[in-house]
């Protein structure tokens, strides 16, 4: 049995790599890895993580100034691997322009293609965008649909895909930060020396902002509540600064010199669950976060107008504040208000932990019956 595993961002290798561990694990199955080369300063932490060797790396991508433009190189390069070996299976990840790419080689190569965490939806093709674009081409180009949650699975039935095509498995991703939690448990020391000076005696919120419609007058009101609730003294702010050059710009223009707020370098993941672990609340626009603060009974404040994970919401852990102001501000001080973290004792929605385990056996025992048939 031969299995190429697909990704490119940090968060794809993040819910890949339990995956990737899982299938090597099992007797008789071969996974290559094809990595098409983006997030190159965040990816080899994360491949040594997950202990994953890479078979195949894209080139030129990031030169490559549009989406269309990577879409394509990526496209390319992973059919000419699907021409050169023989493959029974793609697996890809999420809403990714790698996962698009890959599911579409795939498909037109007649390689049935594994979607992992299938059947996210908002309804609307603008927000989050490209991504809600990318996940409805992956999910016409699959075979398997591998939903996170019953409502996911629900999405992708009512789109018309076949029951059988559909396994409800949970979110690889807390199957990611299981793992890492067992890895920074204890006294650990930050890979990142700016984090380990993060002031101890006050509240920690950790911030995120990356989404493409975010950019200009909405990122702007994020950011000044952000400013605003550093000057309140009793808080630290901590924002790994994204990458995007356009981001960045923002981000120094109004935070550059702003009280108890710390610009840190994007987060190697371990340091990433060590600020989690550490988090009073975290403001956000990250869908990975949604799914993973639950696991540590956090609250947390969305920064969109709409989230494919309602189930965040629903369950208590996260509220839809958009880019108003005053919203994130009142948020961010009711959830620091006295003494204690005010963690939320339930379940997370996402998953218990098991989820790549159910990936592979479906894969496994899918091929096993494609095989006999085959005979």
């Amino acid at each position: 049995m031969r299995i190429l595993v697909a990704f490119g961002t940090r968060p794809e290798i993040i819910k890949l790599g339990p995956v990737f561990r899982e299938l090597r694990r099992r007797p008789g199955v071969v996974v290559d890895v094809f990595w098409t080369g983006q997030h190159i300063e965040l990816a080899a932490g994360l491949l040594n993580l997950f202990e994953i060797e890479v078979a195949h790396t894209g080139s030129d991508v990031l030169s490559e100034p549009g989406l269309g433009g990577k879409f394509g190189q990526i496209t390319r390069q992973i059919e000419a691997r699907l021409r050169a070996e023989r493959f029974d299976w793609i697996v890809v990840q999420g809403d990714t322009t790698t996962a698009a790419a890959a599911a579409t080689a795939g498909f037109l190569n007649r390689v049935p293609v594994a979607h992992v965490e299938a059947g996210l939806r908002t309804g609307d093709l603008s927000s989050p965008w490209p991504e809600e674009f990318n996940r409805r081409l992956v999910a016409l180009s699959s075979t398997l649909h591998f939903a996170p949650t019953a409502a996911s699975a629900r999405n992708l039935a009512r789109e018309g895909v076949p029951s059988e095509a559909i396994d409800m498995v949970g979110n690889t991703v807390v199957d990611a930060l299981l793992y890492a939690r067992d890895k920074v448990s204890g006294n650990y020391a930050p890979i990142d020396p700016d984090i380990a000076a993060l002031p101890q005696d006050k509240k920690l919120v950790l911030a995120t902002l990356h989404r493409r419609e975010n950019i200009g007058e909405p990122i702007r009101e994020v950011l000044r509540a952000l400013r605003r609730l550093g000057e309140d003294g009793d808080k630290v702010i901590a924002l790994p600064v994204h990458m995007n050059p356009q981001i960045r710009t923002e981000v120094m223009a109004l935070l550059g010199d702003a009280p108890n707020v710390h610009l840190l370098a994007p987060l190697q993941y371990p340091d990433f669950v060590h600020l989690l672990s550490r988090a009073w609340t975290v403001v956000t626009d990250s869908g990975g976060v949604q799914e993973e603060a639950p696991t540590f009974g956090l609250q947390i404040l969305i920064t969109r107008e709409s989230t494919e994970r309602p189930e965040c919401v629903e369950a208590g852990f996260g509220t839809l504040v958009g880019s108003n102001g005053r919203s994130i501000v009142d948020g961010v001080r009711r959830l620091t208000a006295g003494a204690r973290p005010q963690l939320l004792e339930a379940l997370n929605p996402f998953g218990d932990g098991t989820s790549s385990q159910r990936i592979a056996d479906r894969l496994i025992s899918t091929i096993a019956q494609q095989m006999r048939a085959a005979e």
